[in-house]
């Protein structure tokens, strides 16, 4: 009985042995008018050969930086179908083993001395599966962008309400990220957040919505809390207004539970630099009240949604933090010995240069310093 698939298989070995042996000529300038046709007809059929043939031209052009290795990456992928993608990531897994017996560079590949038909045959067999291994393990590293159906983005210096689709509501402060999944209401409704959000959450027992942020989540069936975890700080705080939530820090088993006015902060322990890369940091599990200060009704931790700017014994590197998104200014602190300066009030409608000049007045050891866009603290 006649195997297709192995068939199919052989067959397409060939062709792809075919475009090597025209690749190799084309680079050598030696393609005849009917082997150009063939050379660009397989070109042509196949994502796979457009990608080792536009590889080979970018590793061939100086002027492409690495900096724009990103850029090019995309420019590749964006050639190749979806179907191809799926299928190249497959064959990668196949053939990884095979691949770190190839040490062969693709600079082999560029116009230089001729080669022989084997030897070329060689190298660009043993380009080929590390350039499909590289370009598939790339995809495979954007695949959890892509679960996510929606994205919804507020600038530095901006703030922006979303109302999503099962009748929550979600405040985003500045330069925050709120991401839906593409299954989002269909078991469960979840959300992963960057930055920081206020959420209003419409109230379904059968749909439970849950939010991810740092390799942590809250569950919650319907209530209003706030969440602040910007990938740049070392806190993390979740702060529970209404209702009740579950919690999970780490993706651990054993949740915590919330209740209204309470509030759980994760701190990173302090790592030095050599401690850094050889162990993950321990979660500091932190918890506390809400607090209420005098003359308002709000608690401290939700009064952007009012517009205030709320410092609450907070150390200087969390302020610098929360101005520089709220002015959208690049603010950096130079004296490490003032990053740990507490600081506390409230601030409706000031300008930045106000604000800096009132934690000049806190503190006479804090100088500011502007430096072009940017401001500096020593």
């Amino acid at each position: 009985m006649l195997d297709l698939d192995h068939y199919g298989r052989i067959n397409e070995f060939m062709e792809q042995d075919q475009f090597i042996t025209l690749l190799n000529k084309y680079l050598q300038g030696q393609l005849s008018i009917e082997e150009n046709r063939q050379f660009q007809q397989l070109l042509q059929s196949d994502s796979k050969n457009q990608v080792l043939f536009d590889y080979v031209h970018i590793k061939s052009n100086p002027s492409t930086e690495k900096e724009n290795e990103e850029e090019v990456f995309q420019s590749i992928l964006a050639k190749i179908d979806h179907t191809d993608q799926m299928r190249m990531w497959g064959d990668h897994k196949k053939t990884i083993q095979q691949s770190e017996d190839s040490k062969i560079m693709v600079s082999d590949l560029m116009p230089q001395k001729p080669k022989s038909w084997y030897q070329v045959r060689y190298v660009a067999a043993a380009v080929i599966v590390p350039l499909l291994m590289v370009l598939s393990f790339y995809l495979y590293q954007m695949q959890p962008q892509t679960k996510y159906a929606q994205q919804y983005v507020s600038k530095r210096g901006e703030k922006k309400i979303i109302n999503l689709s099962d009748g929550t509501t979600v405040w985003l402060n500045g330069d925050s990220k709120l991401y839906l999944e593409d299954s989002f209401g269909k078991v469960e409704r979840r959300v992963k957040l960057e930055g920081e959000g206020f959420f209003t959450v419409a109230h379904d027992r059968e749909h439970p919505f849950i939010v991810e942020f740092k390799d942590s989540e809250v569950k919650v069936l319907g209530t209003k809390f706030n969440i602040r975890a910007y990938p740049d700080e070392d806190n993390t705080a979740t702060s529970l207004v209404e209702g009740a939530i579950t919690m999970k820090v780490d993706h651990q088993a054993q949740s915590l539970t919330l209740k209204p006015g309470d509030k759980v902060t994760f701190r990173s322990a302090a790592l030095s630099k050599a401690n850094a890369i050889q162990a993950r940091p321990a979660r500091e599990v932190q918890h506390s009240k809400l607090t209420i200060q005098e003359g308002e009704v709000m608690p401290s931790e939700t009064l952007w949604l009012q517009n205030k700017l709320s410092f609450h014994a907070d150390p200087l590197s969390l302020v610098i933090s929360k101005l520089s998104k709220w002015y959208n200014v690049s603010i950096a602190i130079e004296n490490p010995d003032l990053e740990q300066f507490i600081f506390s009030g409230n601030m409706e409608g000031y300008r930045l240069d106000q604000i800096l000049l009132i934690l000049q007045q806190a503190n006479p050891n804090i100088q500011v310093k502007k430096q072009h866009d940017s401001i500096i603290i020593h």
